[in-house]
């Protein structure tokens, strides 16, 4: 089990120790069965390119995290026919250049897939890398509906876009509309992922009765959020639809509460922040009562249990959402892996990862099944509410935590 890191590793606890115990006695029970030791050359690389510095670099850290979690079950399950997994991960240092001169990299030191980017930016000059050396890159997190438009034969996105995320936000609407809800305004950054939301959405707010009374876009390298929430308490919309990542939405949501202003409802959307555990341990309580389309585990799952209680042993903390997306892009290419006849083969891999139907995984929803164009078909977000300081699942009912959303 091996990764090549840019960045400082953390000490692995108990769990991780288990781990490695395991695959060291699978590398030795294959010895004394005759088959050759497990060596750097033996193994299988898998990249990844995430911000690992930076302003995202939690966002990426996170998820190289997630990944280094799975490639250790596979290790410790046997690999992929004998051969171990091995994470090589680069530094996009949260830019376009950065991601590229990483994929780069990477695709010169004998990957086999590339998985990435958290950026849709970055991701969109990964995916051009991929198409040009015929290497599969499997998304992690990149949401813009231009991502897959391009015709390209070797980039998959598992999950959700930015028009899934927009449908999902419309559908789930009536479950935190009130009657008396009329004027909703949005807040957001304004790359392909922000502005790509609140477009969708915006061209559709017809059919949800509500009028728009504010569209207020910032950069995400913004260094404060004090205007635009100055803006938004003269607004005063019924629904405030905030949609960013999340250094610059903590920034909005600490200037709100430092400041006192209470909007009537908010509703993010794919927010960075606030479906994240770690923007619980900041507010707990605080942020009761608001609302969030986006990423999480399904809660009925096995294998999800396992990524959580993992990822909090060796980690000491609760996995971010985005992460999931992490750990699961590299089940993705291993399960692809494994129905390969000759695995180093990246070409074999696309085909492989193309007819992929995967019934067990860690998401809220059905089989992992790729269209003509790279998207997972079933991808969806779910709504979760802020609730005594916690998470809680409200839709769909099948992964909900409760049965009705609290009005």
């Amino acid at each position: 089990m091996q990764y090549i890191m840019e960045s400082e590793r953390k000490p692995m606890r108990s769990k991780r120790i288990f781990l490695l115990l395991m695959t060291a006695l699978l590398a030795l029970s294959m010895v004394l069965s005759g088959c050759k030791s497990q060596t750097a050359t033996d193994t299988i690389k898998i990249g990844s390119v995430h911000p690992l510095t930076g302003s995202m670099a939690y966002e990426g850290q996170a998820m190289v995290n997630a990944q280094k979690i799975a490639i250790d079950k596979i290790n410790a399950e046997g690999g992929i026919n004998g051969r171990f997994l091995e994470l090589v991960a680069k530094d996009s240092l949260g830019t376009s250049s950065g991601a590229a001169n990483a994929a780069l990299k990477l695709t010169n030191s004998g990957v086999v897939a590339l998985t990435g980017t958290y950026t849709s930016s970055s991701a969109q000059v990964v995916s051009r890398t991929a198409e040009k050396t015929r290497i599969p890159l499997v998304v992690t997190v990149a949401s813009s509906d231009n991502l897959l438009s391009n015709g390209y034969r070797y980039t998959f996105r598992v999950q959700p876009s930015v028009s899934v995320f927009s449908q999902n936000f419309l559908k789930y609407l009536s479950y935190f509309k009130t009657d008396d809800m009329e004027t909703v305004a949005f807040i957001y950054e304004n790359s392909n992922y922000g502005a790509g939301i609140s477009e969708y959405i915006t061209d559709h707010i017809d059919e949800t009765g509500l009028r728009i009374v504010g569209m207020l876009s910032y950069p995400a390298t913004t260094s404060t959020m004090s205007s635009e929430v100055t803006k938004l308490a003269a607004l005063d919309p019924d629904l405030l639809v905030p949609i960013g990542y999340y250094s610059d939405q903590n920034l909005f949501m600490k200037e709100v509460l430092e400041r006192g202003i209470q909007f009537k409802k908010i509703v993010g959307c794919a927010n960075g922040a606030f479906s994240d555990a770690k923007f619980l341990r900041t507010y707990g309580t605080q942020v009761d009562g608001i609302y969030d389309i986006n990423y999480r585990y399904n809660p009925n799952s096995e294998e999800a249990q396992y990524m959580l209680e993992t990822y909090r042993e060796v980690y000491g903390e609760d996995i971010p959402v985005h992460a999931i997306y992490g750990y699961e892009s590299i089940m993705v290419v291993a399960d692809a892996l494994k129905r390969c006849k000759n695995p180093d083969d990246p070409e074999e891999l696309r085909d492989a990862i193309a007819a992929s139907e995967i019934y067990e995984h860690v998401l809220p929803q059905g089989v992992i099944k790729f269209d003509e164009k790279g998207e997972n078909i079933n991808s969806a977000g779910v709504l979760v509410e802020i609730r005594d300081g916690k998470h809680i699942i409200v839709f769909p009912e099948e992964y909900a935590d409760h049965d009705e959303v609290q009005k």
